[in-house]
């Protein structure tokens, strides 16, 4: 009996915990990604680094992911004609990853001593 009381305290603590913290957490995101969505409007680099240093957001881990208003955010600052901070933004973004077949390539020579 005191294993079953011990396990649902255990649960319930553990949920209520969750929900609390997920709850807090929401609405002080929210407002820093639409923060930054705001920053990319301006054609000002500076203010929209500020911003990202003011809610400490990685550009690497946020903005290829980040949405505004249905577009990614740099089709988001491009399309508003903010050329500036979309080349700011586009640091951020993942390159393009190529794998070349050495294999494929021109024939190499290898010459070698065959003497023990």
């Amino acid at each position: 009996m005191k294993t079953r009381y011990a396990i649902a305290a255990t649960l319930a603590t553990g949920l209520m915990a969750s929900a609390t913290a997920q709850a807090a957490f929401t609405g002080w995101m929210e407002q820093s990604l639409v923060a930054v969505c705001k920053a990319s409007l301006t054609n000002q680099p500076v203010t929209f680094n500020q911003t990202m240093k003011t809610y400490r957001i990685n550009g690497h881990r946020v903005l290829p992911k980040l949405v505004c208003n249905g577009e990614d955010i740099h089709t988001f600052a491009l399309s508003r004609g903010n050329d500036r901070t979309a080349a700011r933004i586009e640091r951020y973004l993942p390159g393009t990853v190529s794998i070349q077949d050495l294999s494929m390539n021109a024939p190499v020579e290898v010459w070698f001593d065959m003497a023990p």
